[in-house]
């Protein structure tokens, strides 16, 4: 007997049904080009990627304009406090429970292709995608990179930004087991200090480093004894993009600091000196860099010794 049109039409909304029943096949993973993104290269992917715009204050997002589809990241979200050796120590990384948190609220999946911006007014709006980005490392997470030279480079390209809130969805991001080799606590700077093959990088500047300044929380001025100074800014061109490797390469062999080395990078609260980490560990390979997560804060807390003479 054949078909009638009423059955084949029928049968037509039951295929579709099933077939919309079936879930849709995960689409390729996107291969990040290298732990930095030009904006050229964002661009062209802006759809298979989630964008985080990590920034300090809650107001620039919207009333200076951000990438169209950027979700917003509070840094001072990203931070929170710990005890170490019976003192507490603020602006210290997550654990992984809350950071876990903070990463499902921004949308972020297992699975998920990150770049991170900044406001990119200057390095140290650079700090805070380095130290996401350092988080997310630290926590298993490979499928980041950061947009080099941020949002300020992006409007200067005349590339669209959006002036309005981006919703979220909630992703299903959870951490893996943390790399303890990314991060040294104050025990394994004083086991630093006594290697000879090994380094400790002050990325603060100058007035810092010999004492003539000070943040308020820090309990003393000054810099770690041993420590070798390569202030921040200095990984930067004069656009505010990151200098080009061979340049970084030999600026950091020029201070002493080799990729033969264990270095553990420190600044005030660490968010800086995310920078030096980024620069060493993830655009020139070296193999042995932690980043000091109390940094001067927690050193100088413990009432452990500084020194002021330019080394």
């Amino acid at each position: 007997m054949g078909e009638t049109p009423m059955f084949k039409m029928l049968s037509g909304v039951l295929a579709l049904g099933l077939l919309a029943a079936v879930p849709a096949a995960p689409a390729v993973a996107l291969d990040l080009p290298g732990p930095l993104v030009s904006s050229e290269w964002l661009a062209a992917h802006q759809d298979e990627v989630l964008v985080l715009d990590v920034r300090n204050d809650d107001t620039s997002y919207k009333e200076g304009g951000h990438l169209i589809g950027a979700v917003p990241l509070d840094f001072r979200k990203a931070r929170g406090t710990t005890t170490e050796r019976g003192v507490e120590i603020t602006d210290m990384n997550l654990p992984p429970e809350a950071f876990s948190a903070l990463m499902r609220s921004a949308g972020v999946n297992d699975d998920t292709p990150l770049v991170l911006t900044h406001r990119g007014r200057g390095p140290d709006d650079a700090g805070y995608a380095a130290y996401v980005y350092w988080q997310l490392k630290y926590y298993g997470h490979d499928k980041v990179a950061i947009l080099d030279g941020g949002t300020t480079k992006w409007v200067a390209e005349n590339r669209e930004v959006w002036g309005e809130d981006e919703a979220a969805q909630t992703g299903n991001f959870n951490a893996r087991p943390a790399r303890r080799e990314f991060l040294a606590d104050t025990a394994q700077m004083e086991a630093l200090q006594k290697r000879k093959d090994a380094g400790i990088l002050d990325a603060r500047f100058f007035s810092f480093y010999v004492g003539l300044e000070k943040r308020p929380n820090i309990a003393k001025a000054g810099h770690i004894p041993g420590a070798t100074l390569f202030p921040f800014d200095a990984n930067f061109a004069p656009n505010g993009t990151y200098r080009p490797k061979e340049e970084l390469a030999r600026a950091y062999m020029a201070v002493g600091l080799g990729p033969q080395q264990a270095v553990g990078a420190y600044c005030n609260t660490a968010h800086v000196s995310a920078i030096s980490w980024f620069v060493m560990h993830e655009l020139l390979g070296y193999r042995d860099v932690m980043l000091y997560d109390g940094s001067m804060l927690a050193w100088s807390k413990h009432g452990l010794p500084v020194e002021t003479q330019l080394r």
